[in-house]
């Protein structure tokens, strides 16, 4: 009787802990909202980054995430994405070695420039010289882009 009762007793602790642990696995696949960081060998991320279309100068800052094998980009302030769609229906630009641009074709907005960062002072600072900015975090967005099925532009 005495094992019945502990086992009763602890059975809604370890349901509890069980829930935790499968909701926290969750969170680490999906790179928490507001923050940046990515993975190359799981293909997520999230970054910091300003989009350019053709004709503007200054391009609209957000926030670009790449997530099982969906990517989007999300301005400033809004609450959902301006765009998103499956990385394999996506064309990028590999970057030259030094770029922390590259440049993707879009099926509905055509061809974008996007520089990611991994720090939100990105958005204060000119372009190029970003905190977080740097060719290396670049050239792992593309890869990343890539693993989804990207496909390398033609366009230079």
């Amino acid at each position: 009787m005495r094992a019945v009762t502990w086992v009763l007793m602890l059975l809604p602790l370890i349901l509890v802990v069980g829930a935790v642990l499968l909701m926290a696995r969750g969170i680490r696949r999906s790179p928490a909202r507001g923050s940046a960081g990515y993975d190359v060998a799981a293909g997520t991320g999230v970054w910091f980054a300003r989009v350019r279309t053709p004709g503007t100068f200054s391009g609209g800052w957000g926030q670009l995430r790449v997530y099982d094998g969906q990517v989007s980009f999300t301005p400033d302030g809004a609450r959902s994405p301006a765009w998103s769609m499956p990385a394999n229906q996506l064309r990028v630009q590999r970057p030259s070695s030094m770029a922390t641009t590259f440049h993707a074709e879009l099926p509905q907005l055509g061809e974008v420039t996007i520089e990611p960062s991994t720090s939100k002072l990105a958005r204060w600072r000119s372009a190029g010289s970003w905190a977080g900015s740097s060719y290396r975090t670049t050239q792992d967005v593309v890869t990343i882009l890539q693993g989804w099925g990207a496909r390398q532009s033609s366009s230079g």
